[in-house]
């Protein structure tokens, strides 16, 4: 029996040391990266969960595969919803391939962020004819009432294990005590 007990509680400690790491690791969960010919892109927005009716910053980075910055590079920055473009900025020229774009988003759901890069800028304007190369990302919006349930998933997985650690240790100290008296 105190195999068992013994068992369940390295099983516990286990559980809740691999717990905490997933939760750690999601820190990157909305942060979306693409690859298109010679331009790698990534985006985050701050906050992590955009929260609709409030401002979301939505960081942009742009290099070459080898990992260059990108300099003086004209982007558009295009949001759309399920049926309509909702903005589509003026060309914008990337100082050192980051850019950090604001939003606020009327409503919760998925959108389409997209990044157009005019793949040669030395051409000309950027227009129509020339060549584009288009990265699309979503991003997804939630209602505030979301959010807030989504951040209290650590503290409820902690409570969950500290309870957990006490009841197995106070049985451990119950089972020991039943071992002496017998």
């Amino acid at each position: 029996m105190e195999r068992i007990i013994s068992f369940s509680f390295v099983i516990l400690i286990i559980g809740s040391i691999s717990s905490i790491q997933l939760a750690l690791a999601d820190i990157l969960s909305n942060s979306l990266e693409q690859r298109i010919g010679d331009y790698d892109i990534q985006i985050n927005t701050v906050p992590k969960v955009p929260i609709s009716g409030q401002e979301t910053r939505i960081n942009i980075r742009i290099a070459t595969v080898s990992n260059n910055p990108i300099i003086d590079t004209p982007i558009t920055i295009r949001i759309s919803d399920e049926k309509n473009e909702l903005i589509r900025t003026q060309p914008i020229l990337l100082p050192s391939g980051h850019y950090a774009y604001n939003y606020i988003f009327n409503k919760a759901g998925i959108f389409l962020l997209s990044i157009d890069i005019l793949d040669n800028p030395a051409v000309g304007n950027f227009n129509d004819s020339n060549k584009k190369l288009v990265f699309d990302f979503p991003i997804t919006i939630s209602e505030p009432i979301t959010v807030e349930l989504t951040s209290l998933t650590l503290p409820i997985t902690i409570t969950a294990l500290v309870i957990g650690s006490a009841i197995t240790f106070v049985l451990l100290k119950r089972f020991k005590r039943s071992k002496k008296v017998i």
